[in-house]
């Protein structure tokens, strides 16, 4: 061993008197049988790149669709317009209103995506436009969504690549997979009847009225930047 990296501060950015984490980098001095830490040098956002790249992280070249908003080496962030999708829900416990929504075609709002790691975060967009980094977002109208977007997985077979091709594959993995369960979100929409009431309406319609949607006080730049790593692949039937 030749070089050591120190971390200081916390992840929760409340530690005194480091509010802000920081890295340093220290050489090794070796004297006799005994090493010590010799003086440390603050490491730029360069020369964790250098690392990255050093340890094989680095970011393969591609051509970024327009879909696609925000790229790193362990999150995509992307939109999706609005389209028609075939929706699946689990009519396991003999729900009559689950049957009939099961396997239908319904009319999707814009969508704003992002997939980190394993885990997935679902938003709404009330334009049908690319958004910018201010543009307010609203919840995402379907089960298995949280408060905070994160979707519980469950029956979805999460794409391995981790590359600009997969957001296709996220995306089919979502909408193939059954939605069946609230996941502690406390609304999904402002339809009268509720969610699966505004489902029913809106099975082999055209459009889906953006009037529909929850409006949240966060934006984009929020969504790309804040996001709960205590809660990815939660799963709150486990």
């Amino acid at each position: 061993m030749s070089r050591v990296l120190l971390v200081y501060g916390t992840s929760s950015y409340d530690g005194f008197p480091h509010r802000h984490p920081f890295v340093t980098l220290h050489e090794v001095v070796h004297e006799q049988e005994e090493a010590r830490l010799g003086a440390g040098q603050l490491v730029t956002p360069e020369m964790l790149t250098q690392l990255m790249a050093g340890l094989g992280q680095r970011l393969p070249l591609e051509i970024l669709p327009e879909r696609v908003l925000v790229r790193t080496t362990d999150t995509i962030v992307w939109w999706s317009p609005a389209q028609a999708r075939t929706m699946f829900y689990s009519d396991r416990g003999g729900d009559g209103t689950l049957k009939k929504l099961n396997g239908r075609k319904y009319p999707q709002p814009a969508l704003l995506f992002k997939a980190s790691g394993s885990s997935l975060w679902v938003r709404a967009l009330a334009v049908q436009e690319r958004p910018s980094a201010i543009s307010v977002l609203h919840t995402a109208p379907y089960w298995n969504c949280g408060d905070d977007g994160l979707v519980c997985t469950g029956t979805m077979k999460i794409p391995r690549e981790k590359s600009v091709q997969a957001i296709e594959s996220w995306e089919d993995s979502f909408f193939h997979s059954e939605f069946t369960h609230a996941n502690g979100a406390r609304k999904h929409t402002t339809h009268p009847g509720g969610l699966l009431a505004m489902w029913q309406s809106l099975a082999g319609k055209d459009r889906f009225p953006f009037s529909y949607l929850v409006k949240l006080d966060e934006t984009l730049k929020e969504f790309v930047n804040n996001h709960d790593r205590q809660r990815q692949n939660a799963n709150p039937d486990d």
